[in-house]
C-alpha cells in the first residue's frame, strides 16, 4: 500500500499574520552552485544571492557531492538575499525549491547522512543498469514509464551491493530535493515532478511502482512518502531558522525537480510549449497532456495539475559544461570574467568558427551500447585556429545538437515552434542568436534568465501558499512572467550553418564509439 505525506494539521503552528507586502523565496540547489531568489506579489525580483559548491569524483566514474555543501550555500544565499532585499524574515509568505534531479542520498532514521550523495553524472552503476535491463528486457518501459537515463535506482543498488553495512542502515534515500524539504521541514518527502521521472514511480497511479522495486530488490520501505509539488509539506524548523535567518513556522512548498520549475518560470504552461535549460547541461523539454510511455522520450510529472514534461534525452550535450571545461584550458579558472572574455573572443570568429566543429559530448551517455556512444570532440583544428574559434565553435557545436534533437522530436509528431532558453549561457546575446540562426526558429530569453530554476520555486511557493492563484487558467502566472528579449533567424548566416550542421550529424554518425573503445582498451 501507498504510503502518503499526512497534511500539515491547522492550528499547530502559529497562523500568520499578512503583512502589508508579502514575499516568495525560491531556492535552486543545482549541479554546479545554490541560487536563492526573492520575488514579490508581482513577480519581481528583489534580490538574489549565488554560491558555487563542489563535485568529488574519488575513483574514474565517481561524482558525488557532500549535501552539507548543499546546506552551506543555502544558508548563505537566503541570508544574503533578505539582507540584501531588505525584507524581514516575517513578511516571507512561504519557501519551495528547485534542484538538480536523480541524485542518490542516503539518510539514517535521524537524517544524518550517510557518505555523500551519489549525483546524477555518477556512472559506477553501470552492472545495476545492465542487470536491470537484463531483467525486464522490451517490457521495461512499459513497466517503469521511462527508460534508463541517470535515475538512481541502480545506485541504490551499488550500494546495497558493494556497501551493505551503509545500505542497512539507510532509512531513506533522498534526492537533492527531498534532501532540502527534510533539512527546512523535517519532512521526509518526494514529489511527483522530481520522482516522477524515477524507474520505480508509477506515473498512472501516482504512487511507487512496487513490481519493479521488488524485481530489482530494493526495500520500498526506504523511499519517502508521495506528494505533489504545490503541496504545503510543513513548516521551517526551530534550527532551520536559525540557521537561514528565516521566521520559524514559515509555510515549505514541495517543489519540483529544476528542468520542471524553469518550465513554469518561463511561462511553457500550454502543451508543446518547450524551454531550453543551458546550464552544466542542455536540455529541451517541452510540456504536454500525454504521460503514456514513449521509446523516444522521458517523461515526468508537471507542477501543473493534469499536465507533464517531456524530455528528449537521447544524447546528453554539456554546453555550459563545456563552456566551463574550456575557460579552465584557456585561463585556468572559470568565472564571469572569462565567460565575458571568451564571448568577445568568439564574436572575433565569423559563422563556421573558420571551419571548425565542435561535438558538444563532455559527460555521460545515455546509450547502453558502447559503440553507439558519443563523445566530445573539435575537428578542424590546424595552426590557424584561434581562441575566438575555440569558443564561437562550442556555441554552434551546442546549437547544431539542439537542431538534431528538434528535427527528432519533429519526426515522432511533435513540433517545436520556438525556444524559450534558460541558464547561464543564455545570457550571451552571441550564443542566443546563433542558436536562432542554426534551427531556424525564434528564440525567447526570459526576463529571469539564469536565475530562472529559483524564480521558478518562488512562483511555486506562491502557488502552494495560495497567493498565486491556479483556477484562473494560470492567467496570474502569465501576467508576472516577463520576456526580456527575441531572436530571430537571420537569413545571411542560414546557408553557412545548413551546410556545417550536414557535416556536424555526419561526424556525431561517424566517431560512434571510438571513445568507449578506447576507454575500454586502456582498462583491460
Amino acid at each position: 500500500m501507498t504510503r502518503q505525506l499526512p497534511r500539515v494539521a491547522k492550528g499547530l503552528v502559529r497562523k500568520r499574520k499578512k503583512t502589508a507586502v508579502d514575499y516568495l523565496l525560491g531556492i535552486d540547489v543545482g549541479t554546479s552552485n545554490t541560487k536563492a531568489v526573492l520575488i514579490d506579489e508581482a513577480g519581481h525580483i528583489i534580490a538574489s544571492a549565488t554560491q558555487s559548491h563542489p563535485t568529488i569524483a574519488p575513483a574514474p566514474g565517481y561524482q558525488e557531492q557532500n549535501p552539507e555543501d548543499w546546506w552551506r550555500g543555502v544558508c548563505h544565499t537566503v541570508r544574503r538575499s533578505l539582507e540584501e532585499g531588505g525584507v524581514h524574515p516575517a513578511q516571507v509568505a512561504g519557501i519551495s525549491f528547485s534542484a538538480q534531479g536523480c541524485a542518490c542520498q542516503p539518510v539514517d532514521v535521524h537524517g544524518g547522512l550517510l557518505g555523500n550523495a551519489l549525483i546524477w553524472t555518477d556512472t559506477r552503476a553501470t552492472m545495476q543498469q545492465a542487470h536491470i535491463r537484463q531483467l525486464f528486457g522490451e517490457d521495461l518501459g512499459r513497466i517503469t514509464g521511462n527508460n534508463i537515463y541517470d535515475q538512481p535506482e541502480p545506485r541504490m543498488m551499488w550500494i546495497r551491493d558493494h556497501e551493505p553495512e551503509r545500505y542497512a542502515r539507510t532509512h531513506k534515500f533522498l534526492t537533492t530535493l527531498s534532501y532540502l524539504i527534510y533539512r527546512f521541514a523535517g519532512t521526509f518527502a518526494a514529489t511527483t515532478s522530481d520522482w516522477g521521472f524515477h524507474l520505480s514511480f508509477d506515473r498512472r497511479r501516482r504512487s511507487w511502482n512496487s513490481e519493479f522495486v521488488r524485481a530489482i530488490g530494493l526495500d520500498e520501505e526506504k523511499f519517502p512518502a508521495l506528494c505533489e509539488s504545490h503541496e504545503v509539506v510543513g513548516r521551517v524548523t526551530k534550527l532551520t531558522a536559525q540557521d537561514t535567518g528565516l521566521l520559524e513556522g514559515t509555510p515549505v512548498v514541495a517543489g519540483a525537480q529544476d528542468s520542471v520549475v524553469v518550465a513554469l518560470a518561463v511561462g511553457a504552461l500550454d502543451v508543446e510549449q518547450s524551454v531550453v535549460m543551458r546550464g552544466t547541461t542542455e536540455l529541451l523539454c517541452f510540456s504536454t497532456a500525454e504521460g503514456e510511455y514513449h521509446p523516444d522520450l522521458y517523461t515526468t510529472c508537471s507542477v501543473i495539475p493534469g499536465m507533464f514534461v517531456r524530455y528528449d534525452m537521447r544524447e546528453v550535450v554539456a554546453s555550459g559544461g563545456s563552456y566551463r571545461w574550456l575557460a579552465i584550458m584557456l585561463f585556468g579558472k572559470a568565472s564571469s570574467a572569462e565567460f565575458t572574455q571568451m564571448n568577445e573572443l568568439a564574436a572575433t570568429s565569423p559563422a563556421g568558427s573558420n571551419g571548425l566543429l565542435y561535438l558538444p559530448y563532455l559527460l555521460i551517455s545515455t546509450n547502453p551500447d558502447p559503440d553507439q556512444r558519443r563523445a566530445g570532440c573539435y575537428f578542424g583544428l590546424s595552426v590557424t585556429t584561434a581562441r575566438g574559434d575555440l569558443c564561437r565553435a562550442v556555441m554552434e557545436g551546442t546549437a547544431y545538437a539542439l537542431r538534431e534533437t528538434i528535427a527528432r522530436l519533429n519526426q515522432i509528431g511533435i513540433t517545436i515552434q520556438e525556444l524559450r532558453l534558460t541558464g547561464g549561457p543564455a545570457e550571451s546575446a552571441l550564443w542566443n542568436q546563433i542558436t536562432a540562426d542554426v534551427t531556424g526558429l525564434p528564440v525567447l530569453v526570459p526576463e529571469v534568465g539564469s536565475a530562472a530554476a529559483a524564480y521558478g520555486a518562488a512562483l511555486l511557493a506562491g502557488v502552494g501558499c495560495g497567493l498565486i492563484p491556479m483556477d484562473d487558467n494560470c492567467a496570474t502566472l502569465r501576467r508576472m512572467i516577463q520576456l526580456r528579449q527575441r531572436y530571430e533567424p537571420q537569413p545571411a548566416h542560414r546557408a553557412v550553418y545548413e551546410r556545417f550542421y550536414v557535416e556536424f550529424c555526419r561526424l556525431t554518425t561517424r566517431t560512434l564509439g571510438i571513445a568507449a573503445r578506447l576507454r575500454l582498451q586502456e582498462t583491460e
